[in-house]
């Protein structure tokens, strides 16, 4: 019984071992181009395609749908450099009442940079008191028309002579989130799918507001707001 068996044991083990041969085999001519240029593709640097318009956002207007851009300039915080833009609203009256938001954004600078401290940055600089910190989600359309997801962080910035509803993410081509954790499994899908980076613009929403007042009843706006900032950047600078 036992030397009928041995053959059949035998045949199995030849197979495998020829199945074995066979896909190095594949890996072999896979990899030797490689190997004989010295450029192997996980040594590369993974690339941000959309590098050079991200830098460019300090000093680009972003267009906000129902806004009018008053003033746009570059502005030091910290070690980094934020776009600042001041928003009207279009066509309050003059006498009316006369709605406008301050909009800084952060882009991303090198292919290797990460989110880090942004918003511990933007409160030191302000000086804010922050007050009923929660998470306010909203959605829009990607560029193919999927549904985008976003978790923004928004909370009553108080100073001692100004209080504003302040909404804070980054925002990436396929989604959005305050926190940069969220941003990092974005990237390391993007680099699995793609072999190219995650780019990130971290952006805050400043709405003034009624000295000590309430948040709530300017969270529709403010969400406006946030879609009409995401969806432009996806048309720019995170296209």
């Amino acid at each position: 019984m036992s030397e009928a068996v041995k053959p059949i044991v035998n045949s199995k083990f030849l197979a495998q071992w020829v199945l074995v041969g066979f896909l190095a085999g594949l890996v072999a001519i896979a990899t030797l181009p490689s190997y004989f240029s010295g450029q192997w593709p996980w040594n590369a640097e993974l690339q941000v395609a959309q590098l050079e318009e991200l830098r460019a956002l300090s000093q680009t207007p972003i267009p906000v749908a129902g806004w009018e851009l008053g003033n746009q300039e570059a502005v030091r915080i910290s070690r980094s450099t934020w776009g600042l833009g001041e928003y009207r609203q279009v066509n309050s009256s003059a006498g009316g009442d006369d709605r406008h938001f301050a909009l800084l954004v952060r882009p991303q600078t090198s292919h290797d940079k990460q989110p880090e401290v942004e918003w511990v940055d933007l409160q030191g600089s302000q000086g804010w008191r922050v007050d009923d910190l929660h998470t306010v989600r909203f959605t829009l359309n990607g560029a193919s028309g999927q549904s985008i997801s976003v978790s923004a962080r928004y909370f009553r910035g108080l100073t001692e002579g100004s209080t504003f509803a302040v909404m804070q993410w980054y925002a990436w081509p396929t989604g959005g989130h305050f926190a940069p954790g969220k941003w990092f499994w974005a990237d390391q899908a993007q680099q699995w799918q793609h072999r190219e980076r995650m780019p990130w613009v971290a952006v805050s929403i400043l709405l003034p507001i009624e000295p000590v007042g309430d948040i709530r009843p300017h969270t529709e706006t403010v969400i406006a707001i946030a879609q009409a900032v995401h969806q432009s950047l996806l048309t720019s600078a995170l296209q």
